[in-house]
């Protein structure tokens, strides 16, 4: 990296290494999502609702995220099995590279897993795999789910309890409570809170996010970053 681009590697030698480096992030969120996508789906989410007057806007997110909830648990309700559907195909997929791998058992829950010229410690106790997939993703990795097969035990029960259906139902199982019409609230004995002052600018209104540094617009509509050369769209 230095040799490509000294003002990227001075950038990030400054940053703390868990701060961009997955080897020093802690294990205990057990999700391998490595992007910015929740937070862009939650600015579009409520792209419509910020137009908005901030009760007005707080009330449609409210009731946005009350649909959420209840369409949620009607979904929690059509699932079978222990594990969510999404995790048992992203296991199913896996399971399909297993082949690949020996596996040579060491005792107490201890096994070597060669893959494809390289050797790999899985060990079930701590749920942990020297490949660091596991540990990090919650799900199992290739060399678990071969020592799994190995030892007839089905793949799905190495898979972390945080994307079983039974705590899907209770990450949705509390209600959003809806609110009664505004004219029917309760009249607060105070001043009445009233908007700002409003001044129209010149010009359009911007409803476009604001670019990170370093962040150019490509003449063919996608995004590319400049200290990585890596077009996304």
């Amino acid at each position: 990296m230095k040799d490509i681009s000294l003002d990227a590697y001075k950038w990030l030698h400054e940053l703390e290494p868990y701060t961009w480096v997955r080897a020093f992030q802690s294990d205990l969120p057990n999700c391998d999502i490595l992007l910015n996508n929740n937070c862009e789906v939650f600015n579009k989410y409520i792209l419509d609702a910020r137009e908005l007057p901030i009760l007005s806007m707080l009330e449609r997110i409210k009731g946005q995220l009350m649909q959420r909830h209840y369409s949620k648990q009607l979904e929690a309700e059509k699932m079978k099995g222990n594990i969510c559907p999404k995790i048992k195909k992203k296991v199913e997929k896996l399971t399909e590279w297993e082949n690949l791998c020996y596996v040579d058992g060491a005792g107490d829950g201890v096994f070597q897993v060669g893959d494809r010229g390289v050797n790999f410690l899985v060990d079930w106790h701590t749920n942990e795999c020297s490949c660091k997939r596991w540990q990090k993703g919650g799900t199992p990795c290739v060399h678990a789910i071969a020592c799994a097969r190995h030892e007839r035990v089905d793949p799905l029960s190495l898979v972390n309890q945080c994307y079983s259906v039974n705590m899907f139902k209770m990450a949705y199982k509390n209600i959003i409570y809806p609110c009664r019409d505004m004219a029917e609230w309760e009249k607060m004995n105070g001043p009445p809170v009233l908007p700002p002052l409003y001044t129209k600018q010149v010009g359009r209104p911007c409803k476009s996010r604001r670019k990170a540094r370093g962040e150019v617009i490509c003449s063919n509509g996608g995004k590319k970053m400049s200290r990585h050369g890596v077009i996304m769209h």
